[in-house]
């Protein structure tokens, strides 16, 4: 259990990867996620989700990856759990998020 919580994200904190790279900072926070705009590491806005924070103090959240993985991520929208709740489509874009897919018979727990 992370020693963490969403009310600990706030704007303005630095983001860096495992690799140390500073990734940039938070713009907006979520329940399920915080916002990352692009700038000079990421090319477009990243939805990173509470599940790749590996640790935050005091004004820094540091992922479980390196900035190349983050980089690779399909975090450019974020998850609309509330209006797609069950929906095949957002399932499959949300296997970017670390959301398992009820509908993949043959591997229900990818993600």
């Amino acid at each position: 259990m992370p020693d963490w919580t969403q009310h600990d994200l706030h704007p303005h904190m630095q983001v860096y990867s495992a690799d140390n790279q500073n990734l940039g900072h938070i713009a907006e926070v979520y329940p399920d996620s915080f916002l990352v705009r692009k700038g000079f590491f990421f090319h477009k806005d990243r939805y990173i989700p509470y599940s790749a924070i590996k640790a935050v103090e005091n004004d820094r959240v540091e992922l479980s990856m390196t900035a190349d993985e983050a980089e690779q991520k399909e975090w450019e929208k974020r998850p609309n759990y509330e209006e797609h709740e069950g929906d095949p489509l957002q399932l499959f874009y949300d296997r970017g998020h670390g959301v398992s897919d009820p509908f993949d018979e043959e591997n229900p727990n990818r993600t």
